[in-house]
């Protein structure tokens, strides 16, 4: 038999074999984590990122809930240009190898204004740098087994030692997890948009976007990441982009792109190191009004400013 043949004997057996023997959730987990270690993301299909979080405890009509849009039907809507979208987030914090626990106060989150754009470099004007508070998710949120089981899914991809960052006290031995509820929904031809600031980094250390529900949507969506040579902000790919923002350069070159990937699958998640690249998220469109609802996660250690906070015993106590 040729030598090619053999090969390919050897490999349709092996997957024959591996297809009866169940993988565990660690070596799963173990897999992953070494793509992005290498890549600096990695994708996680929905079915195997479901099962990561019900090996960490959430239980099925806890995803079943989520998955059915309603939660993110009551999020918040954001205020001026940025109403086409709808945000809140749920703060956890972790303390050495022990359970991440709610923090019982708002979710703060700090990008540094080189990471992001909020005025000529955007589509729409909105401050995004600097100290935000987020408003609290829903109580059927808050109350679920999703969080925990997410912020420990997490933390199986946070790196042994956190990256020096500015403002970020990195040996600290908490650790702050926000998740951020977003609903985007287009009604109209103009840039609503997940994200009208561009190519930006979140200012944590890993950052993921799950998947929750699609409605409606038939194109675009389109997540995009960038080597951290790309130019921070938006940009234009066609004439009809450069007629509505002239200011806008056109779309970066390609040889700086790491990669193009479209959410699709409730739970399909992309995980990536945020201080290793940058991103952003295409427009979508479809039959109108449609719309698009993620959880995206930002870990991190606390800020040395003193903002990141929790109660413990009923006492507010300062992450440091």
């Amino acid at each position: 038999m040729p030598g090619h043949r053999r090969l390919l004997c050897a490999a349709l057996i092996a997957a024959q074999t591996y297809s009866f023997v169940p993988i565990s959730p660690e070596v799963t987990a173990l897999g992953l984590k070494e793509t992005l270690n290498k890549k600096g993301f990695v994708r996680i299909p929905g079915a195997e990122f479901r099962a990561l979080l019900r090996w960490k405890g959430a239980k099925e009509e806890d995803l079943q809930l989520i998955e059915s849009g309603a939660v993110h039907a009551d999020v918040a809507t954001d205020d001026g240009a940025m109403a086409f979208r709808q945000s809140a987030a749920h703060r956890l914090v972790a303390t050495g190898p022990a359970t991440f626990v709610p923090a019982q106060r708002p979710a703060v989150t700090k990008i540094p204004a080189k990471e992001v754009a909020s005025a000529a470099a955007a589509k729409v004007r909105s401050k995004r740098s600097g100290n935000r508070v987020w408003p609290l998710t829903p109580p059927a949120y808050a109350a679920s087994t999703v969080p925990v089981a997410l912020a420990e899914v997490q933390r199986l991809f946070l790196p042994d030692a956190h990256t020096p960052q500015h403002g970020v006290n990195a040996a600290s031995p908490h650790v702050v997890t926000d998740q951020v509820l977003i609903k985007v929904t287009k009604t109209g031809d103009g840039d609503q948009c997940p994200t009208p600031e561009g190519i930006h980094q979140d200012g944590s250390e890993v950052s993921a976007v799950t998947m929750i529900k699609r409605d409606r949507v038939t194109s675009g969506g389109e997540t995009r990441l960038w080597s951290l040579d790309a130019t921070t902000g938006n940009y234009c790919e066609d004439d009809e982009c450069r007629a509505l923002h002239p200011h806008l350069p056109e779309k970066p070159d390609a040889s700086l792109s790491l990669g193009t990937l479209t959410l699709k699958d409730p739970w399909e998640t992309v995980l990536f190191n945020d201080r290793a690249l940058k991103h952003e998220v295409e427009a979508f469109d479809g039959d109108r009004p449609c719309s698009r609802c993620v959880i995206v996660q930002l870990t991190r250690k606390p800020l040395k400013d003193g903002t990141d906070t929790m109660l413990r015993d009923g006492s507010l106590v300062t992450l440091e």
